[in-house]
């Protein structure tokens, strides 16, 4: 642990400070060095209402960290000789025909690294459709608004959809960024073709147990009998004041899963940290080789100034 009581009673009193201004109800916050864990502790309630506390197992959403996975999944699938991140998105998604109109120069690593050009698309909205009410206000100016649209369920669906939307390209593959859950979803089509297997068990397999993330799913039936998640909880406005209010749906997209769906805890994710900090090993399994790892850490392309985007991560 932390040896300087100083430092961590300060560290926490600020925490406490950002947990009550922005009313969050539960954090977990664990640090490791040298990938020993040097400090864990739950702040808050996973459930207000019954006083459940956080802990280091406490399953939460880990959201667009997600993508991260995915772009080992490519890694990996390119160490193993079955495609390369400067292969033509093309090659295995062939559906996607305006596109291909539009440029035949789409690489895995331009979906990697948010620079395909595409722009932003209402896809998510009609993905989440079936598990969230969502509104479309954000999508307001897009010209495709059909609140008839069915939701879009799979890969196809949603290569479907993508093909018969019209919209420009923002520049030339690799010119511009422009953070894209479409292109992430679509790398979760590639990782299936190529690999033979759905998306969700090739992460499973190759990633999550082998790094001994035992509390990480996409679905919680995969965790029967564990009690240790969070309820969801949103803010909205009342009264020209915000407030927290327990949201009990959480959503989900099968054909966006990729983009950001995954579920883990602080002591998973701090065993997925090692990953990057010990060139690639886990214990005794060797998750990427070391030249993977530095490819996913890579300062690809700059999003804001001083600030770059590699393989999944910011």
């Amino acid at each position: 642990m932390i040896k300087n009581k100083d430092k961590v009673t300060s560290f926490e009193k600020n925490a406490k400070k950002l947990i009550t201004k922005y009313m969050i109800p539960g954090v977990a916050i664990g640090l490791a060095q040298d990938a020993i864990p040097v400090y864990e502790k739950g702040f808050g309630f996973r459930n207000v209402d019954n006083q459940l506390p956080v802990t280091m197992d406490t399953v939460f959403g880990i959201a667009s960290v997600t993508k991260s996975f995915t772009c080992m999944a490519i890694m990996q699938l390119q160490e193993a000789g079955k495609l390369s991140v400067q292969d033509p998105v093309f090659k295995y998604l062939p559906e996607l025909l305006n596109l291909r109109n539009t440029t035949d120069k789409m690489t895995v690593h331009h979906f990697m690294t948010h620079s395909a050009g595409l722009p932003p698309l209402p896809t998510i909205l009609y993905a989440n459709k079936k598990s969230v009410d969502i509104t479309q206000s954000e999508y307001k100016d897009f010209k495709h608004n059909d609140s008839n649209q069915k939701s879009i369920h799979d890969y196809e669906q949603l290569m479907e959809f993508i093909s018969q939307l019209e919209f420009d390209l923002l520049g030339e593959p690799g010119s511009e960024f422009s953070y894209s859950n479409d292109c992430y979803a679509l790398l979760g089509a590639i990782i299936e073709r190529v690999s033979g297997v759905p998306f969700e068990r090739y992460i499973k397999e190759n990633i999550l147990l082998p790094a001994g993330m035992i509390n990480s799913c996409f679905l919680f039936e995969e965790l029967p009998g564990n009690k240790n998640i969070t309820s969801l909880y949103a803010s909205r406005m009342k009264d020209h004041k915000a407030e927290i209010f327990e949201d009990s749906t959480w959503p989900d997209a099968p054909s966006m899963r990729a983009a950001g769906y995954l579920k883990s805890t602080v002591r998973d994710m701090l065993k997925y940290t090692r990953i990057f900090t010990n060139n690639g090993k886990v214990g005794e399994n060797q998750i990427l080789n070391s030249n993977s790892v530095q490819q996913m850490i890579y300062p690809h392309i700059e999003f804001e100034p001083g600030k770059y985007y590699g393989y999944g991560f910011m």
